[in-house]
């Protein structure tokens, strides 16, 4: 079988980045062997899979297709919104949010 995987360079990173193939079949109705199949090239992926992913895993169909570099467009957009957050804040309040940042991951981990 000719491999068309070329076509669509992050399908595979960004769907392992948010969750397994079984996952993603659930959510989107479909069986966990065709995600297989489209991810090993086997099969061209239909626009609409890639349009699922894309939502899904909260990304741009750009950036699966590879056309976008553009690495915001990889990030949930709760994610680059904090991102911008931190961005306005001075050097000073950056440290105090590293701080604190530090500290919740510590009492998380310790549940």
């Amino acid at each position: 079988m000719q491999n068309h995987l070329y076509l669509y360079p992050n399908m595979v990173a960004v769907r392992k980045n948010k969750c397994t193939q079984y996952e993603l079949a659930e959510e989107l109705g479909i069986t966990q062997q065709e995600i297989s199949r489209y991810e090993r090239g086997e099969t061209k992926a239909p626009i609409n899979y890639i349009i699922d992913l894309a939502q899904y895993c909260g990304v741009s169909v750009d950036y699966i297709l590879g056309i976008s570099r553009n690495t915001t467009d990889m990030l949930p957009q709760e994610d680059f919104e904090l991102l911008e957050l931190y961005d306005k804040l001075n050097r000073l309040n950056r440290i105090k949010l590293r701080e604190r940042a530090e500290t919740l991951l510590e009492l998380q981990n310790c549940r």
